[in-house]
């Protein structure tokens, strides 16, 4: 048991370091790409990105996982998935290839087609590599997977600079996803050093199957549901509005994968082993839902209210329309934050119908919003409504969640609802620091006396998070 606890706490350590370690390195060659293309360069590879992110969801069927989920899996079963994967990457591929002339009409760009056809051989490429990095996944090789994406990242953002730099415009982009997949998989295959034999077993593909079709329905619905909005944005108001809005957005989610992700990380565990105790796994949730809104309800208004800075530094002067669209995200990126905790809720009790219908009606009533939003006032009146109808679908989510564990609906939102207005409260006053410094330096002066006045608020309230949070701390200083 001591074993296996060192063994999760290293994985979430090293999950943790890759994530944080890869997004700041994607993010700080993402801000000098933005200051070296157009975005009408970004707005074509968010369209390339549309066309093929389906694709990549039914990539492998959800295949890899299955190796990583079955408990003994032997040299044959691996060979017979490895050859099963190229063949639906061989599919996949030759599919891209000949709808990327149809891709490119329907946006009404001749350019998409060449992307599209030279983009479609890395689904070949990726199918290549499934097999060894689940092998590194099921040994849980964590701090090896670290290394390995962020040399593969590294790599792939010199060549993309060095590439937008000499003038190459969108296809710096393209090459990067190249250089990154190649780099990945070569990495992986140096330290797995696995071949596959010239074998293929048809009763390894009923078990595969059994749990990968699940698994690739969920994802299918939910990729489809979620990306309405680009689709849109693509079709109807063209590639520069559409790389503003996929900017505002990757950015908004960048601090909420961190905060809410991360925490999730480390304090679920827990849920798996109290499932047959749903009341002891309610007042788990609480705990974890208001460490989360105590955390990343100030840093999003932070952001909402610096918007304008924080887009400034990080993307440059040509991208001044994000600022309105990530101000606006910014808030609701609060509650998608608290939104993280509901999936593994479902799952852990076995839910998974009652979690499709939420999630279907819920991605239906956003569609809506979005579709009225942007009928009514194109980009922003879209984003708006995409907000609107999330908080509104956030409601019958968490109702039918707590229904689970034993809880209320009021006792979830009054759980993590004096944080919001805390941190409301507290952001009046700093929204009017205005000081004739660098931008940098005023985001950070201004974050720092958020901290300050924001936490002295919650210690001198005596607000659960907090003393859950210093509690912890001190615990630690103490080993």
């Amino acid at each position: 048991m001591v074993k296996l606890r060192a063994l999760v706490f290293k994985g979430v350590f090293w999950s943790f370091v890759n994530q944080v370690g890869v997004q700041v390195l994607q993010l700080a060659t993402m801000a000098i790409l933005a200051r070296l293309l157009v975005p009408e360069d970004f707005g074509l590879m968010a369209m390339v990105t549309i066309a093929t992110g389906f694709v990549n969801i039914i990539r492998d069927f959800g295949i890899g996982a299955s190796l990583v989920q079955k408990k003994e899996v032997n040299n044959d079963e691996y060979s017979t998935v490895f050859w099963l994967n190229l063949g639906i990457g061989l599919a996949l591929t030759l599919g891209v290839y000949l709808l990327a002339q149809p891709i490119a009409s329907f946006f009404k760009d001749d350019r998409l087609k060449a992307i599209m056809e030279f983009v479609s051989f890395s689904f070949l490429l990726n199918s290549v590599g499934v097999v060894w990095g689940n092998i590194l996944l099921k040994n849980v090789e964590f701090k090896q997977i670290f290394y390995r994406n962020f040399l593969s990242t590294l790599l792939s953002s010199v060549v993309a600079v060095f590439l937008a730099l000499k003038g190459y415009g969108y296809w710096a982009l393209v090459v990067q996803v190249y250089v990154k997949i190649i780099s990945n998989q070569f990495f992986n295959f140096l330290r797995v050093r696995w071949v596959p034999s010239i074998v293929f077993k048809k009763v390894f593909i009923s078990d595969v199957f059994k749990f990968s079709l699940p698994l690739l329905a969920d994802k299918s619905v939910n990729y489809w549901m979620r990306n309405v909005d680009n689709l849109l944005i693509g079709k109807f108001l063209g590639k520069g509005e559409l790389a503003f809005y996929t900017k505002a957005y990757s950015l908004m989610l960048l601090p909420v994968r961190q905060l809410s992700g991360t925490i999730t990380k480390v304090l679920f565990p827990s849920f798996s082993l109290i499932q047959e105790d749903p009341s002891r796994m309610g007042r788990a949730y609480l705990k974890i839902s208001r460490v989360i809104a105590f955390v990343s309800f100030p840093v999003m208004f932070l952001l909402a209210m610096k918007a304008d800075i924080v887009v400034m530094i990080i993307y440059g002067d040509q991208w001044k329309p994000v600022i309105p669209i990530f101000r606006v995200l910014s808030i609701l990126g609060m509650f998608q934050a608290i939104g993280t905790l509901s999936g593994n809720i479902y799952l852990a009790q076995g839910k998974t119908m009652l979690m499709f219908k939420v999630g279907v009606f819920s991605r239906l009533l956003m569609i809506a919003g979005i579709v009225i939003g942007l009928w009514k006032g194109g980009l922003m009146g879209m984003v708006y409504g995409y907000c609107i109808s999330s908080f509104l679908a956030f409601i019958p989510e968490l109702f039918f969640m707590g229904n689970i564990i034993g809880l209320k609906l009021w006792s979830i939102v009054k759980n993590f609802i004096p944080y919001f207005f805390i941190a409301l409260v507290c952001a009046i006053p700093i929204n009017f620091i205005q000081l004739p410094l660098a931008s940098w330096v005023e985001f950070l002066i201004s974050g720092l006396a958020f901290a300050v006045i924001y936490v002295s608020s919650c210690k001198f309230l005596r607000l659960a998070a907090f003393i859950d949070l210093y509690d912890l701390i001190k615990k630690k200083m103490l080993k």
